[in-house]
């Protein structure tokens, strides 16, 4: 994709119709247009902006909170057009996942100038059911959440929001994290220790819940590329002696090959491919010795031709990060928390960690345009952005 924050200009001066003759020929042709103004979400930490989704403009360096005071925003999926954003929050004063409500808001960014930023919808309350891990699909028209009925905890699993439709559960066994496949038609769920492919069909006379595959040696997947042909997959290594305890990051096409990228000794926090889906953007984390149990993340890039790892920045230890690669593939964003010792007055993130504060860095991947036409990400120094913030996220 063209790179974010820039005007481009088309020009024709000379064309003709080669089916004419060298007769036919066209009026010049000139025009010029933008790409999209980089800018990304993040929930905030400190001050008024705690626990307020906020939306950072990069190009004009301004900053709009997105949700008001009362609600404390849990985690959250921005549309693909940019316009709105699907997240997750509870009312101010409470203090657990089981209560958050699903509401939408608009971003003012996108193509209807007239979509002020702010607006809220609720799609779903938490009354009957809590509310669990959630995911959007890549054309915006579905919503899968997983759900626990308050009544019969034993009644759990994934739900289907489709637009002007009732919430329905799909029939399947119940599973673990789960993610949208790119086509919007299916639901790579982990399931025990492998990972299930489930239709996601809304029709009522279409079969909604049918397992289309199994993949008995990967727990968890981490991202798929945007035209469906491979998939970043996660092997706990349960079935090799020696690598008992560490995890295997593994590139798994949609035929069937598959090829180790990386093992780690901590965990495979998140993997995400650029837009040519010729690179992968990995962060793991390492186990580090000592008495205590401590963990060290770091980022990496992964040339999927070659197999080369390019370490491109080294964490310090902490208990949870957060990674969001730009939409046009030229720059990371990352955050790194500090813990607080009490929940009290502070963030509390979804694996129940209470952060005390966060920097957001801003990391570029680049330095000249030759590494970025060869496919040669580079360590670059990290920008901290002049705010508190925790799991930034590009708006597409």
């Amino acid at each position: 994709p063209a790179p974010y924050g820039n005007e481009f200009t088309v020009s024709l001066p000379e064309a003709s119709d080669r089916f004419s003759g060298p007769e036919a020929k066209f009026m010049p042709f000139k025009a010029s247009f933008k790409s999209r103004k980089r800018a990304f979400a993040y929930i905030g930490v400190e001050g008024e902006d705690q626990g307020r989704l906020m939306l950072y403009n990069l190009s004009t360096q301004s900053q709009t909170a997105l949700t008001p005071k009362n609600l404390t925003v849990m985690d959250y999926k921005p549309y693909t057009q940019g316009d709105r954003i699907l997240f997750a929050a509870i009312e101010r004063g409470q203090n657990t996942q089981q209560d958050q409500a699903l509401y939408t808001v608009t971003t003012g960014l996108g193509d209807d100038t007239n979509n002020s930023s702010g607006q809220i919808e609720t799609l779903l309350d938490s009354s009957e059911y809590q509310n669990l891990k959630f995911d959007l699909s890549p054309d915006g028209s579905t919503i899968v959440v997983q759900r626990v009925s308050r009544n019969n905890p034993g009644n759990f699993g994934p739900w289907v929001v489709t637009q002007d439709q009732p919430p329905r559960r799909l029939e399947t066994e119940p599973g673990g994290d789960f993610i949208i496949a790119p086509d919007s038609q299916s639901l790579l769920l982990q399931q025990g220790e492998g990972t299930a492919i489930i239709a996601l069909n809304n029709a009522p006379d279409e079969q909604s819940g049918e397992t289309l595959d199994f993949l008995p040696q990967y727990g968890l997947v981490m991202d798929v590329a945007s035209n469906g042909s491979a998939a970043a997959m996660v092997s706990f290594n349960q079935d090799d002696p020696d690598k008992r305890f560490t995890q295997t990051l593994f590139w798994v096409s949609n035929q069937g090959d598959e090829k180790p990228l990386i093992n780690v000794t901590g965990s495979i926090l998140d993997a995400q491919f650029d837009p040519t889906n010729e690179l992968l953007f990995c962060l793991t984390s390492q186990l580090l010795e000592g008495e205590t149990y401590q963990v060290q993340p770091s980022i990496a890039a992964i040339n999927l031709s070659t197999g080369d790892v390019e370490t491109l920045q080294t964490l310090s230890p902490q208990p949870s990060v957060h990674m969001s690669l730009a939409p046009d593939g030229l720059a990371l964003l990352f955050d790194e928390t500090t813990p607080s010792a009490t929940a009290d007055n502070s963030v509390v993130l979804d694996d129940g960690i209470a952060i005390a504060t966060s920097k957001i860095w801003l990391l570029p991947l680049y330095q000249t345009s030759d590494d970025r036409l060869n496919k040669r990400p580079q360590p670059v120094e990290p920008q901290a952005l002049p705010f508190a913030g925790i799991n930034p996220v590009w708006i597409p």
